[in-house]
Protein backbone atom coordinates (compact mmCIF):
# COMPACT_ATOMS: atom_id res chain seq x y z
CA UNK A 1 0.00 0.00 0.00
CA UNK A 2 2.75 2.32 0.64
CA UNK A 3 4.59 2.37 -2.56
CA UNK A 4 2.27 4.53 -4.74
CA UNK A 5 3.04 8.21 -3.76
CA UNK A 6 3.20 11.21 -5.76
CA UNK A 7 6.43 13.51 -5.93
CA UNK A 8 5.58 17.47 -6.26
CA UNK A 9 7.48 20.56 -6.10
CA UNK A 10 5.32 23.13 -4.69
CA UNK A 11 6.58 27.19 -4.54
CA UNK A 12 5.91 29.32 -1.64
CA UNK A 13 4.73 32.85 -3.06
CA UNK A 14 3.45 35.76 -0.91
CA UNK A 15 1.96 33.46 1.95
CA UNK A 16 0.41 31.22 0.02
CA UNK A 17 1.78 27.34 -1.81
CA UNK A 18 1.07 26.80 -5.40
CA UNK A 19 2.09 23.26 -7.21
CA UNK A 20 4.71 23.79 -10.05
CA UNK A 21 5.55 20.20 -10.94
CA UNK A 22 4.10 16.74 -10.37
CA UNK A 23 6.17 13.40 -10.69
CA UNK A 24 8.80 15.23 -13.22
CA UNK A 25 5.72 17.02 -15.07
CA UNK A 26 5.42 20.53 -14.60
CA UNK A 27 1.70 21.63 -14.02
CA UNK A 28 -0.20 24.00 -11.94
CA UNK A 29 -2.48 21.64 -10.44
CA UNK A 30 -2.61 18.38 -7.75
CA UNK A 31 -3.13 15.30 -9.07
CA UNK A 32 -5.69 12.57 -8.02
CA UNK A 33 -6.34 10.56 -5.78
CA UNK A 34 -4.36 13.83 -3.42
CA UNK A 35 -7.53 15.76 -4.53
CA UNK A 36 -10.33 13.83 -3.07
CA UNK A 37 -11.91 14.76 -0.49
CA UNK A 38 -12.31 11.84 2.38
CA UNK A 39 -9.17 10.09 1.12
CA UNK A 40 -6.65 9.85 4.01
CA UNK A 41 -3.45 10.92 2.93
CA UNK A 42 0.13 11.23 4.35
CA UNK A 43 2.36 13.44 3.16
CA UNK A 44 5.74 14.45 3.66
CA UNK A 45 7.50 18.17 3.45
CA UNK A 46 11.44 18.25 2.11
CA UNK A 47 13.53 21.03 1.82
CA UNK A 48 16.56 19.58 0.24
CA UNK A 49 17.59 16.57 2.24
CA UNK A 50 15.84 18.00 5.00
CA UNK A 51 12.26 16.27 6.14
CA UNK A 52 10.15 19.37 8.04
CA UNK A 53 7.07 17.80 7.91
CA UNK A 54 4.88 14.96 8.08
CA UNK A 55 1.33 15.15 8.18
CA UNK A 56 -2.14 13.55 7.33
CA UNK A 57 -5.51 14.93 5.93
CA UNK A 58 -8.24 13.72 4.35
CA UNK A 59 -9.17 16.96 2.50
CA UNK A 60 -7.67 17.44 -0.94
CA UNK A 61 -4.02 18.93 -0.58
CA UNK A 62 -4.49 21.86 -2.31
CA UNK A 63 -7.13 22.46 0.48
CA UNK A 64 -4.90 21.47 3.20
CA UNK A 65 -2.18 23.28 2.60
CA UNK A 66 -4.28 26.67 1.86
CA UNK A 67 -5.00 26.37 5.46
CA UNK A 68 -1.63 25.84 6.49
CA UNK A 69 -0.43 29.01 5.31
CA UNK A 70 -3.74 31.34 6.22
CA UNK A 71 -4.93 30.37 9.46
CA UNK A 72 -2.59 32.82 11.94
CA UNK A 73 -4.33 31.54 15.68
CA UNK A 74 -7.33 33.20 15.69
CA UNK A 75 -9.06 29.81 16.18
CA UNK A 76 -5.88 28.03 18.19
CA UNK A 77 -4.12 27.22 15.04
CA UNK A 78 -1.10 28.83 13.40
CA UNK A 79 -0.55 27.32 10.34
CA UNK A 80 2.83 25.10 9.52
CA UNK A 81 5.82 26.63 11.33
CA UNK A 82 7.36 26.17 7.58
CA UNK A 83 5.16 28.76 5.71
CA UNK A 84 7.14 31.56 5.99
CA UNK A 85 10.79 29.69 5.50
CA UNK A 86 11.08 27.77 2.66
CA UNK A 87 10.37 29.44 -1.19
CA UNK A 88 10.05 26.13 -2.51
CA UNK A 89 10.00 22.39 -1.23
CA UNK A 90 9.45 18.91 -2.35
CA UNK A 91 5.65 17.56 -1.14
CA UNK A 92 5.35 13.63 -1.26
CA UNK A 93 1.46 12.21 -0.61
CA UNK A 94 0.66 8.68 0.22
CA UNK A 95 -3.25 7.99 -0.33
CA UNK A 96 -4.71 5.14 2.16
CA UNK A 97 -8.43 5.10 0.53
CA UNK A 98 -9.14 1.98 2.63
CA UNK A 99 -7.78 2.44 6.01
CA UNK A 100 -9.16 3.58 8.65
CA UNK A 101 -7.75 7.08 10.37
CA UNK A 102 -6.04 5.93 13.60
CA UNK A 103 -4.09 3.32 11.27
CA UNK A 104 -2.85 6.37 9.18
CA UNK A 105 -2.01 8.21 12.63
CA UNK A 106 0.16 5.25 13.49
CA UNK A 107 2.41 5.13 10.43
CA UNK A 108 2.71 8.71 10.57
CA UNK A 109 4.35 8.55 13.90
CA UNK A 110 6.06 5.39 13.02
CA UNK A 111 7.56 7.55 9.71
CA UNK A 112 8.41 10.64 12.36
CA UNK A 113 10.28 8.43 14.89
CA UNK A 114 11.93 6.93 11.95
CA UNK A 115 13.53 9.81 10.65
CA UNK A 116 14.26 10.66 13.98
CA UNK A 117 16.04 7.14 14.27
CA UNK A 118 17.80 7.15 11.11
CA UNK A 119 18.77 11.00 10.97
CA UNK A 120 19.14 11.96 14.46
CA UNK A 121 16.42 14.83 14.01
CA UNK A 122 13.08 15.16 14.03
CA UNK A 123 11.25 16.92 11.17
CA UNK A 124 12.35 20.24 11.27
CA UNK A 125 9.10 21.96 12.25
CA UNK A 126 7.10 18.71 13.00
CA UNK A 127 4.55 21.21 15.24
CA UNK A 128 2.39 17.51 16.94
CA UNK A 129 1.76 13.62 16.25
CA UNK A 130 -0.71 11.44 17.19
CA UNK A 131 0.21 8.52 18.56
CA UNK A 132 -1.04 4.61 18.31
CA UNK A 133 0.27 1.76 18.66
CA UNK A 134 1.49 0.31 15.56
CA UNK A 135 1.58 -3.15 14.10
CA UNK A 136 4.40 -4.45 12.49
CA UNK A 137 2.76 -3.95 8.89
CA UNK A 138 2.46 -0.25 10.24
CA UNK A 139 5.82 -0.43 10.81
CA UNK A 140 7.27 -1.31 7.28
CA UNK A 141 5.06 0.55 5.84
CA UNK A 142 6.43 3.70 7.55
CA UNK A 143 10.34 2.46 6.97
CA UNK A 144 9.02 1.88 3.25
CA UNK A 145 7.92 5.47 2.91
CA UNK A 146 10.98 7.27 4.73
CA UNK A 147 12.98 4.98 2.30
CA UNK A 148 10.93 6.73 -0.62
CA UNK A 149 11.18 10.26 1.22
CA UNK A 150 15.71 9.59 0.93
CA UNK A 151 15.81 8.52 -2.21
Amino acid sequence: MAGRFNRYTIQVVDSACRCVEVNGQQTMHFVAPDTRSGVLKLYVVKDGGDICYVGITSQPMSSRLRIGFVDDGHYGYHGYKWKDKLEQAELLVWTFPDMARDHVEAIEAEVVYCIRKQTGNWPKYQMEIHFHQASEEQRQMARRILHQCLE
